[in-house]
């Protein structure tokens, strides 16, 4: 491994972040995020051949769009308090890792998940969860495999899961 830093990056992009309510119990809430990152001097990098200048070009990792789109619906059930949440993330294709060819090593994220939760007692809590319900599978990061040359290794994504949390207090 050859760990190398950049001379010089920039980064340039455009944020919004917005609650709406429609209705008093029912916040629905967006993000979005535009970034156009660039290595103003990057010379030495580590590519998929060897040492590379990529000054001027885009860092791989970082994303240019990217989203959140979530509703939470909370309500009474007699005395009880509950929620039922739904969230979207979405973040545009990119390439992972600059020595690791994009055709290996690529991803965009498009994931949804969701919850819902009650008050039971004073005291305890339940919330049914469940996670990347759309089952979306791409890698976090990847890297050149060690004395396997032309071979790569990855860490993926959590896959879709699913939970019940239980929540107690104590005096």
């Amino acid at each position: 491994f050859n760990l190398a830093n950049a001379g010089k990056q920039s980064t340039y992009g455009v944020e919004i972040d917005s609650v709406f309510r429609p209705a008093d119990p029912l916040p629905i809430a967006f993000a979005l995020t535009w970034l156009a990152p660039t290595y103003d001097s990057f010379e030495g990098a580590e590519g998929e051949s060897g040492p590379v200048d990529l000054s001027g070009t885009r860092p791989a990792g970082i994303h240019e769009w990217s989203t959140n789109l979530s509703g939470t619906y909370d309500f009474d059930i007699g005395s009880r308090q509950g929620f039922i949440r739904a969230e979207w993330l979405y973040e545009s294709e990119v390439q992972v890792i600059e020595n690791v060819p994009e055709s290996v090593a690529s991803r965009e994220v498009n994931v949804i998940n969701a919850s819902m939760g009650l008050g039971l007692t004073d005291s305890i809590d339940v919330m049914i969860w469940g996670r990347n319900l759309t089952d979306d599978d791409y890698l976090f990061s990847a890297f050149p495999s060690v004395a396997q040359a032309g071979s790569y290794s990855g860490y993926p994504n959590q896959p879709r899961t699913y939970g019940i949390t239980l929540t107690a207090w104590f005096d």
